[in-house]
Protein backbone atom coordinates (compact mmCIF):
# COMPACT_ATOMS: atom_id res chain seq x y z
CA UNK A 1 0.00 0.00 0.00
CA UNK A 2 1.26 3.54 -0.70
CA UNK A 3 1.33 5.65 2.07
CA UNK A 4 -2.12 8.70 2.14
CA UNK A 5 0.72 11.21 2.18
CA UNK A 6 2.74 9.35 -1.05
CA UNK A 7 -0.85 9.40 -2.67
CA UNK A 8 -1.64 12.67 -1.57
CA UNK A 9 1.57 14.65 -3.50
CA UNK A 10 1.12 12.26 -6.75
CA UNK A 11 -2.24 13.56 -7.32
CA UNK A 12 -1.63 16.96 -6.46
CA UNK A 13 -1.08 19.43 -9.79
CA UNK A 14 2.31 20.99 -9.65
CA UNK A 15 3.00 23.86 -11.09
CA UNK A 16 5.78 24.11 -13.83
CA UNK A 17 8.39 26.11 -13.17
CA UNK A 18 10.80 28.66 -15.46
CA UNK A 19 13.30 30.54 -14.97
CA UNK A 20 13.89 33.64 -17.16
CA UNK A 21 17.57 34.84 -17.63
CA UNK A 22 17.75 37.60 -19.85
CA UNK A 23 19.34 41.57 -19.61
CA UNK A 24 16.61 43.15 -20.88
CA UNK A 25 13.90 44.43 -18.49
CA UNK A 26 10.88 44.77 -20.68
CA UNK A 27 11.46 41.34 -22.13
CA UNK A 28 11.91 39.56 -18.96
CA UNK A 29 8.89 41.79 -18.12
CA UNK A 30 6.60 40.56 -20.49
CA UNK A 31 7.94 36.99 -20.57
CA UNK A 32 6.92 36.62 -16.74
CA UNK A 33 3.66 38.33 -17.24
CA UNK A 34 2.40 35.78 -19.94
CA UNK A 35 3.95 32.96 -18.53
CA UNK A 36 2.28 33.23 -15.16
CA UNK A 37 -0.95 33.79 -16.85
CA UNK A 38 -0.49 30.94 -18.54
CA UNK A 39 -0.12 28.67 -15.52
CA UNK A 40 3.28 29.27 -14.71
CA UNK A 41 5.46 29.59 -11.62
CA UNK A 42 8.30 32.19 -13.15
CA UNK A 43 11.55 33.71 -11.19
CA UNK A 44 13.77 36.11 -13.40
CA UNK A 45 17.67 36.98 -13.33
CA UNK A 46 19.45 40.02 -15.40
CA UNK A 47 22.85 38.39 -15.34
CA UNK A 48 24.60 34.98 -15.48
CA UNK A 49 25.62 34.76 -11.93
CA UNK A 50 22.34 35.77 -10.85
CA UNK A 51 20.77 33.14 -13.07
CA UNK A 52 22.87 30.00 -11.73
CA UNK A 53 21.81 31.38 -8.06
CA UNK A 54 18.91 31.15 -9.40
CA UNK A 55 18.37 28.17 -10.73
CA UNK A 56 20.32 26.36 -7.91
CA UNK A 57 17.41 27.60 -5.21
CA UNK A 58 14.25 27.95 -7.78
CA UNK A 59 15.56 24.50 -9.47
CA UNK A 60 13.30 24.98 -12.64
CA UNK A 61 11.86 22.62 -14.88
CA UNK A 62 12.56 25.01 -17.56
CA UNK A 63 15.31 27.92 -18.37
CA UNK A 64 14.84 30.77 -20.78
CA UNK A 65 18.61 31.76 -21.35
CA UNK A 66 19.86 34.37 -23.43
CA UNK A 67 23.23 33.93 -25.23
CA UNK A 68 24.48 37.53 -24.60
CA UNK A 69 24.25 38.40 -21.41
CA UNK A 70 26.36 41.21 -19.42
CA UNK A 71 28.72 39.03 -17.61
CA UNK A 72 28.98 35.91 -19.79
CA UNK A 73 27.74 33.78 -22.81
CA UNK A 74 24.67 31.84 -22.06
CA UNK A 75 25.93 29.24 -24.33
CA UNK A 76 29.47 28.90 -22.88
CA UNK A 77 27.07 27.92 -19.74
CA UNK A 78 24.68 25.38 -21.55
CA UNK A 79 27.14 22.46 -20.78
CA UNK A 80 27.99 23.60 -17.62
CA UNK A 81 23.95 23.88 -16.66
CA UNK A 82 22.98 20.53 -18.12
CA UNK A 83 25.70 18.27 -16.48
CA UNK A 84 24.49 20.12 -12.89
CA UNK A 85 20.84 19.90 -13.52
CA UNK A 86 20.39 16.81 -16.39
CA UNK A 87 16.36 17.08 -15.90
CA UNK A 88 15.90 20.55 -16.86
CA UNK A 89 15.39 21.69 -20.13
CA UNK A 90 17.05 25.04 -21.75
CA UNK A 91 15.75 26.70 -24.41
CA UNK A 92 18.33 29.17 -25.59
CA UNK A 93 17.21 33.29 -26.54
CA UNK A 94 19.02 35.57 -28.91
CA UNK A 95 19.02 38.23 -31.10
CA UNK A 96 21.89 37.21 -32.98
CA UNK A 97 21.09 33.94 -34.39
CA UNK A 98 22.58 31.81 -36.96
CA UNK A 99 22.55 28.19 -38.13
CA UNK A 100 25.88 27.32 -36.92
CA UNK A 101 24.78 29.14 -33.49
CA UNK A 102 21.42 27.01 -33.44
CA UNK A 103 23.40 24.08 -34.24
CA UNK A 104 25.59 24.31 -31.69
CA UNK A 105 22.68 24.90 -29.79
CA UNK A 106 21.30 21.77 -29.53
CA UNK A 107 24.32 20.01 -29.83
CA UNK A 108 25.11 21.04 -26.40
CA UNK A 109 21.91 20.11 -24.62
CA UNK A 110 19.70 22.67 -25.37
CA UNK A 111 15.77 21.32 -25.88
CA UNK A 112 15.07 24.63 -28.26
CA UNK A 113 16.44 27.66 -29.86
CA UNK A 114 14.64 30.82 -30.85
CA UNK A 115 15.45 33.62 -32.51
CA UNK A 116 14.81 36.99 -31.08
CA UNK A 117 12.05 38.89 -31.85
CA UNK A 118 9.70 35.71 -31.11
CA UNK A 119 5.63 35.55 -31.21
CA UNK A 120 4.74 34.68 -27.85
CA UNK A 121 2.53 31.94 -29.56
CA UNK A 122 6.03 30.61 -30.06
CA UNK A 123 6.88 30.23 -26.96
CA UNK A 124 4.09 29.05 -26.03
CA UNK A 125 4.20 26.36 -28.85
CA UNK A 126 7.81 25.35 -27.64
CA UNK A 127 6.58 24.98 -23.93
CA UNK A 128 3.42 23.02 -24.91
CA UNK A 129 6.32 21.13 -26.81
CA UNK A 130 8.49 20.26 -23.96
CA UNK A 131 5.36 19.33 -21.81
CA UNK A 132 4.16 16.66 -24.37
CA UNK A 133 7.70 15.10 -24.74
CA UNK A 134 8.08 15.41 -20.31
CA UNK A 135 4.67 13.94 -19.79
CA UNK A 136 5.80 11.15 -22.27
CA UNK A 137 9.17 10.62 -20.52
CA UNK A 138 7.37 10.48 -17.19
CA UNK A 139 4.92 7.44 -18.30
CA UNK A 140 7.61 5.95 -19.95
CA UNK A 141 9.21 6.01 -16.13
CA UNK A 142 6.50 5.03 -14.47
CA UNK A 143 5.86 2.22 -16.83
CA UNK A 144 9.41 1.15 -16.47
CA UNK A 145 9.14 1.72 -12.59
CA UNK A 146 6.01 -0.33 -12.48
CA UNK A 147 7.84 -3.51 -14.58
CA UNK A 148 10.85 -3.34 -12.28
CA UNK A 149 8.18 -2.91 -8.99
CA UNK A 150 6.04 -6.67 -10.63
CA UNK A 151 8.23 -8.41 -12.58
CA UNK A 152 10.72 -10.76 -10.34
CA UNK A 153 14.28 -9.83 -10.00
CA UNK A 154 16.57 -12.40 -11.87
CA UNK A 155 19.82 -13.33 -10.12
CA UNK A 156 21.12 -15.42 -12.60
CA UNK A 157 24.09 -17.55 -11.84
CA UNK A 158 25.02 -20.99 -10.06
CA UNK A 159 28.03 -20.05 -8.16
CA UNK A 160 28.27 -20.99 -4.80
CA UNK A 161 28.71 -16.91 -3.93
CA UNK A 162 25.05 -16.58 -5.87
CA UNK A 163 23.56 -19.58 -4.24
CA UNK A 164 24.79 -18.08 -0.66
CA UNK A 165 23.63 -14.53 -1.95
CA UNK A 166 19.96 -15.72 -2.74
CA UNK A 167 19.59 -17.20 0.51
CA UNK A 168 20.71 -14.04 2.47
CA UNK A 169 18.57 -12.05 0.48
CA UNK A 170 15.63 -14.44 1.50
CA UNK A 171 16.59 -13.93 5.15
CA UNK A 172 17.10 -9.97 4.61
CA UNK A 173 13.47 -9.87 3.48
CA UNK A 174 11.75 -11.20 6.27
CA UNK A 175 13.02 -8.41 8.11
CA UNK A 176 11.01 -5.33 6.92
CA UNK A 177 13.06 -2.59 8.41
CA UNK A 178 16.43 -3.51 9.10
CA UNK A 179 19.48 -1.74 7.33
CA UNK A 180 21.30 -3.41 5.15
CA UNK A 181 24.85 -2.15 3.77
CA UNK A 182 25.59 -3.71 0.29
CA UNK A 183 29.53 -3.77 -0.76
CA UNK A 184 31.19 -4.94 -3.80
CA UNK A 185 33.31 -3.90 -6.82
CA UNK A 186 31.79 -1.53 -9.81
CA UNK A 187 28.75 -2.95 -11.86
CA UNK A 188 28.21 -6.22 -9.42
CA UNK A 189 24.82 -5.39 -9.12
CA UNK A 190 24.21 -3.64 -5.58
CA UNK A 191 21.15 -1.94 -6.75
CA UNK A 192 19.81 -5.47 -8.71
CA UNK A 193 20.40 -6.99 -4.80
CA UNK A 194 18.60 -4.13 -2.99
CA UNK A 195 15.67 -4.04 -5.22
CA UNK A 196 15.15 -8.37 -4.85
CA UNK A 197 15.72 -7.19 -1.08
CA UNK A 198 12.93 -4.84 -1.67
CA UNK A 199 10.46 -7.27 -3.93
CA UNK A 200 10.91 -10.29 -1.63
CA UNK A 201 9.93 -8.22 1.77
CA UNK A 202 6.48 -7.06 3.37
CA UNK A 203 7.26 -3.68 1.40
CA UNK A 204 6.86 -5.02 -2.15
CA UNK A 205 3.89 -2.76 -2.73
CA UNK A 206 5.56 0.23 -1.26
CA UNK A 207 7.76 2.73 -3.55
CA UNK A 208 11.70 1.30 -4.54
CA UNK A 209 13.37 4.72 -4.19
CA UNK A 210 16.96 4.39 -5.86
CA UNK A 211 19.55 7.38 -5.57
CA UNK A 212 23.14 7.63 -6.34
CA UNK A 213 24.83 10.41 -3.99
CA UNK A 214 27.70 10.65 -6.32
CA UNK A 215 25.24 12.28 -9.17
CA UNK A 216 23.50 14.84 -7.34
CA UNK A 217 25.98 17.60 -7.19
CA UNK A 218 26.78 18.29 -3.20
CA UNK A 219 24.85 21.66 -2.59
CA UNK A 220 21.29 19.77 -3.84
CA UNK A 221 21.32 16.62 -2.00
CA UNK A 222 20.28 17.75 1.23
CA UNK A 223 17.30 19.02 -0.74
CA UNK A 224 16.63 16.32 -2.78
CA UNK A 225 16.70 14.21 0.35
CA UNK A 226 14.80 15.97 2.70
CA UNK A 227 13.24 18.70 0.92
CA UNK A 228 12.73 21.88 1.24
CA UNK A 229 9.96 24.24 3.43
CA UNK A 230 10.13 27.47 1.74
CA UNK A 231 6.53 28.60 2.01
CA UNK A 232 3.65 26.60 2.01
CA UNK A 233 3.65 27.31 -2.03
CA UNK A 234 7.39 26.47 -2.42
CA UNK A 235 7.68 22.99 -0.39
CA UNK A 236 9.36 20.38 -2.14
CA UNK A 237 8.72 16.92 -1.10
CA UNK A 238 12.53 15.20 -0.41
CA UNK A 239 13.33 11.36 -1.82
CA UNK A 240 13.02 10.18 2.09
CA UNK A 241 9.39 10.99 1.98
CA UNK A 242 8.80 9.68 -1.60
CA UNK A 243 10.02 6.10 -0.28
CA UNK A 244 7.38 6.62 2.89
CA UNK A 245 6.63 2.66 3.53
CA UNK A 246 8.74 1.37 1.09
CA UNK A 247 12.67 1.30 0.42
CA UNK A 248 15.17 3.85 0.02
CA UNK A 249 18.17 2.43 -2.23
CA UNK A 250 21.21 4.85 -1.53
CA UNK A 251 24.22 3.96 -3.08
CA UNK A 252 27.57 5.54 -3.42
CA UNK A 253 26.94 6.47 0.88
CA UNK A 254 30.79 7.08 1.07
CA UNK A 255 30.53 10.22 -0.73
CA UNK A 256 27.96 11.52 1.61
CA UNK A 257 29.58 15.40 2.95
CA UNK A 258 30.41 14.59 7.08
CA UNK A 259 27.07 16.87 7.48
CA UNK A 260 24.95 14.92 5.78
CA UNK A 261 25.92 11.81 7.39
CA UNK A 262 24.86 13.46 10.46
CA UNK A 263 21.32 13.73 9.03
CA UNK A 264 21.35 10.47 7.63
CA UNK A 265 22.23 9.42 11.01
CA UNK A 266 19.71 11.25 12.60
CA UNK A 267 17.17 9.52 10.98
CA UNK A 268 17.95 5.82 10.81
CA UNK A 269 17.93 6.65 14.52
CA UNK A 270 14.56 8.03 14.85
CA UNK A 271 12.61 7.73 11.82
CA UNK A 272 11.88 11.37 11.56
CA UNK A 273 13.21 14.04 9.34
CA UNK A 274 13.26 17.66 9.12
CA UNK A 275 13.28 19.46 5.38
CA UNK A 276 15.71 22.01 4.95
CA UNK A 277 14.25 25.56 6.46
CA UNK A 278 11.47 23.72 8.59
CA UNK A 279 11.64 23.44 12.15
CA UNK A 280 8.72 20.49 12.09
CA UNK A 281 10.16 17.08 12.06
CA UNK A 282 8.20 14.47 9.50
CA UNK A 283 7.69 11.06 10.48
CA UNK A 284 8.67 8.46 7.72
CA UNK A 285 8.60 4.50 7.36
CA UNK A 286 11.56 3.87 5.27
CA UNK A 287 14.16 0.72 5.04
CA UNK A 288 17.46 2.05 4.09
CA UNK A 289 19.88 -0.01 2.21
CA UNK A 290 22.79 1.57 1.66
CA UNK A 291 25.73 0.56 -0.82
CA UNK A 292 29.06 1.22 -1.80
CA UNK A 293 32.47 0.17 -3.12
CA UNK A 294 34.55 2.30 -0.90
CA UNK A 295 36.89 1.46 1.97
CA UNK A 296 34.28 2.87 4.50
CA UNK A 297 36.80 1.31 7.36
CA UNK A 298 39.85 2.99 5.81
CA UNK A 299 37.34 6.36 5.41
CA UNK A 300 36.98 5.99 9.00
CA UNK A 301 40.61 6.25 9.66
CA UNK A 302 41.02 8.76 7.97
CA UNK A 303 38.09 10.82 9.62
CA UNK A 304 36.18 11.22 6.26
CA UNK A 305 33.10 8.77 7.12
CA UNK A 306 31.44 8.31 10.50
CA UNK A 307 31.89 5.82 12.71
CA UNK A 308 28.76 5.85 14.50
CA UNK A 309 26.85 5.53 10.73
CA UNK A 310 29.12 3.10 9.98
CA UNK A 311 27.84 0.70 12.59
CA UNK A 312 24.19 1.63 12.06
CA UNK A 313 24.60 1.17 8.63
CA UNK A 314 26.28 -2.39 8.80
CA UNK A 315 23.54 -4.28 10.72
CA UNK A 316 23.55 -6.66 7.84
CA UNK A 317 26.22 -7.06 5.67
CA UNK A 318 26.02 -8.16 1.95
CA UNK A 319 29.26 -8.49 0.35
CA UNK A 320 28.94 -9.02 -3.83
CA UNK A 321 31.53 -11.23 -4.99
CA UNK A 322 32.97 -9.83 -8.39
CA UNK A 323 32.27 -11.68 -11.95
CA UNK A 324 35.71 -12.90 -12.10
CA UNK A 325 34.99 -15.02 -8.80
CA UNK A 326 32.42 -16.69 -10.31
CA UNK A 327 33.41 -18.89 -12.65
CA UNK A 328 31.20 -20.06 -15.36
CA UNK A 329 28.08 -17.58 -14.12
CA UNK A 330 29.81 -15.64 -17.23
CA UNK A 331 28.66 -17.59 -19.45
CA UNK A 332 25.00 -18.04 -17.99
CA UNK A 333 24.73 -14.45 -18.09
CA UNK A 334 26.20 -13.92 -21.55
CA UNK A 335 23.91 -16.33 -23.43
CA UNK A 336 21.30 -14.63 -20.97
CA UNK A 337 21.94 -10.99 -22.13
CA UNK A 338 22.49 -12.51 -25.63
CA UNK A 339 19.16 -13.48 -25.86
CA UNK A 340 17.86 -10.30 -24.20
CA UNK A 341 18.86 -7.81 -27.01
CA UNK A 342 18.61 -10.20 -30.16
CA UNK A 343 14.75 -10.75 -28.85
CA UNK A 344 14.66 -6.83 -29.08
CA UNK A 345 16.33 -6.64 -32.36
CA UNK A 346 14.44 -9.62 -33.84
CA UNK A 347 17.78 -10.94 -34.81
CA UNK A 348 18.44 -14.46 -34.24
CA UNK A 349 20.36 -16.06 -31.43
CA UNK A 350 23.91 -17.09 -31.61
CA UNK A 351 25.74 -19.24 -30.25
CA UNK A 352 29.16 -19.18 -28.11
CA UNK A 353 31.25 -21.63 -29.45
CA UNK A 354 33.77 -22.91 -27.01
CA UNK A 355 36.73 -20.63 -27.70
CA UNK A 356 34.57 -17.44 -27.30
CA UNK A 357 33.71 -19.26 -24.02
CA UNK A 358 37.44 -19.73 -23.41
CA UNK A 359 38.03 -16.28 -23.65
CA UNK A 360 35.00 -14.90 -21.53
CA UNK A 361 36.44 -17.32 -18.44
CA UNK A 362 39.67 -15.50 -19.01
CA UNK A 363 38.77 -12.14 -18.92
CA UNK A 364 39.51 -10.06 -15.59
CA UNK A 365 35.82 -7.84 -16.28
CA UNK A 366 37.05 -4.66 -13.80
CA UNK A 367 33.55 -3.05 -14.81
CA UNK A 368 31.77 -6.96 -13.71
CA UNK A 369 28.46 -7.78 -15.05
CA UNK A 370 28.25 -4.32 -16.46
CA UNK A 371 31.01 -4.80 -18.15
CA UNK A 372 29.65 -8.15 -19.60
CA UNK A 373 26.26 -6.54 -20.71
CA UNK A 374 27.59 -3.90 -22.33
CA UNK A 375 30.31 -5.81 -24.33
CA UNK A 376 27.15 -8.36 -25.01
CA UNK A 377 25.23 -5.40 -26.67
CA UNK A 378 27.85 -4.37 -28.45
CA UNK A 379 27.95 -7.95 -30.26
CA UNK A 380 24.21 -8.47 -30.93
CA UNK A 381 24.36 -4.98 -32.35
CA UNK A 382 27.31 -5.54 -34.46
CA UNK A 383 27.34 -8.96 -35.74
CA UNK A 384 25.07 -10.96 -37.91
CA UNK A 385 26.84 -14.45 -37.27
CA UNK A 386 25.15 -17.53 -36.47
CA UNK A 387 28.21 -18.19 -34.15
CA UNK A 388 30.57 -16.39 -32.13
CA UNK A 389 34.00 -17.31 -31.89
CA UNK A 390 37.00 -15.65 -29.96
CA UNK A 391 37.71 -13.08 -32.59
CA UNK A 392 34.36 -11.74 -32.34
CA UNK A 393 35.48 -10.54 -28.57
CA UNK A 394 38.82 -8.97 -29.85
CA UNK A 395 38.90 -5.81 -27.85
CA UNK A 396 38.55 -7.57 -25.04
CA UNK A 397 42.03 -8.54 -23.52
CA UNK A 398 42.18 -12.15 -21.57
CA UNK A 399 44.06 -11.93 -17.89
CA UNK A 400 45.54 -15.50 -18.40
CA UNK A 401 46.83 -14.59 -14.99
CA UNK A 402 43.86 -14.56 -12.93
CA UNK A 403 42.85 -17.72 -10.67
CA UNK A 404 39.22 -19.00 -11.47
CA UNK A 405 37.19 -20.28 -9.56
CA UNK A 406 37.96 -23.47 -8.37
CA UNK A 407 36.26 -26.06 -10.45
CA UNK A 408 34.66 -24.45 -12.90
CA UNK A 409 37.05 -24.79 -16.01
CA UNK A 410 39.26 -27.79 -14.35
CA UNK A 411 38.59 -31.57 -14.82
CA UNK A 412 39.80 -33.63 -11.99
CA UNK A 413 42.61 -36.11 -13.42
CA UNK A 414 42.21 -38.78 -10.59
CA UNK A 415 44.62 -41.74 -10.32
CA UNK A 416 45.86 -43.75 -8.02
CA UNK A 417 47.69 -40.61 -6.42
CA UNK A 418 44.53 -38.53 -6.09
CA UNK A 419 43.90 -36.96 -2.38
CA UNK A 420 40.24 -34.76 -2.53
CA UNK A 421 41.87 -33.69 0.61
CA UNK A 422 44.59 -32.52 -0.62
CA UNK A 423 43.16 -31.32 -3.85
CA UNK A 424 40.81 -29.22 -1.46
CA UNK A 425 43.85 -27.67 0.85
CA UNK A 426 45.63 -26.72 -2.53
CA UNK A 427 42.22 -24.71 -3.66
CA UNK A 428 42.18 -23.06 0.19
CA UNK A 429 45.61 -22.31 0.19
CA UNK A 430 45.53 -20.42 -3.35
CA UNK A 431 42.33 -18.75 -2.20
CA UNK A 432 43.30 -17.38 0.51
CA UNK A 433 46.62 -16.07 -0.86
CA UNK A 434 44.78 -14.62 -3.04
CA UNK A 435 42.21 -12.75 -1.01
CA UNK A 436 45.14 -11.68 1.71
CA UNK A 437 47.15 -10.25 -1.04
CA UNK A 438 44.14 -8.30 -3.04
CA UNK A 439 43.65 -7.16 0.57
CA UNK A 440 46.97 -5.84 0.75
CA UNK A 441 46.82 -7.82 3.95
CA UNK A 442 44.33 -6.18 5.43
CA UNK A 443 42.96 -9.46 7.35
CA UNK A 444 39.72 -8.41 8.50
CA UNK A 445 39.69 -7.45 4.30
CA UNK A 446 40.19 -10.25 3.06
CA UNK A 447 37.87 -11.98 5.75
CA UNK A 448 35.03 -10.08 4.38
CA UNK A 449 36.17 -11.16 0.52
CA UNK A 450 36.46 -15.06 1.61
CA UNK A 451 33.17 -14.83 3.59
CA UNK A 452 34.72 -16.09 6.68
CA UNK A 453 36.16 -14.37 9.76
CA UNK A 454 39.47 -12.54 10.27
CA UNK A 455 40.74 -15.19 12.66
CA UNK A 456 39.80 -17.81 10.49
CA UNK A 457 41.74 -16.38 7.81
CA UNK A 458 44.92 -15.88 10.07
CA UNK A 459 44.71 -19.76 11.59
CA UNK A 460 44.79 -20.50 7.50
CA UNK A 461 47.84 -17.95 7.21
CA UNK A 462 49.62 -19.72 9.42
CA UNK A 463 48.60 -23.37 8.30
CA UNK A 464 50.07 -22.89 5.50
CA UNK A 465 52.81 -20.76 6.27
CA UNK A 466 51.86 -17.56 3.56
CA UNK A 467 54.07 -14.76 3.13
Amino acid sequence: MKSAFRKQKEEAAVAVKVAIIDDETTLRFTLEMFLQDEGYEVETASTLNEGKTLITEFQPHITLLDIRLPDGNGLDSLIEFKERFPDMAVMMLTAYGDAKTAVRAMKDGAFDYLTKPFELEELKLALEKWMKQHDLEKEVERYREEERRTHPIRMIGESLPMKELREKISLIAESGSTTVLVRGETGTGKELVARSIHQHSSRRDGPFVAVNSASIPEDLIEVELFGRMKGEQETKVGLMEWADGGTLFLDEVGDLSLDLQVKLLRFLEDKKIKRVGSVHDVDVDVRVIAATNRNLETMIQEQTFRSDLYYRLNVVPVQLSPLRERGRDVIMLAEHFLSEFCQQMSKPVPVLKEEAKSLLLNYNWPGNVRELKNSIERIAILHQDKALSAKHFDFLQPDDGVPRAAGDEETIQFSDQFSLEDYLEQIEKEQIERAVKESKWNITQAGKRLGISRYAVQRRIDKYNIT
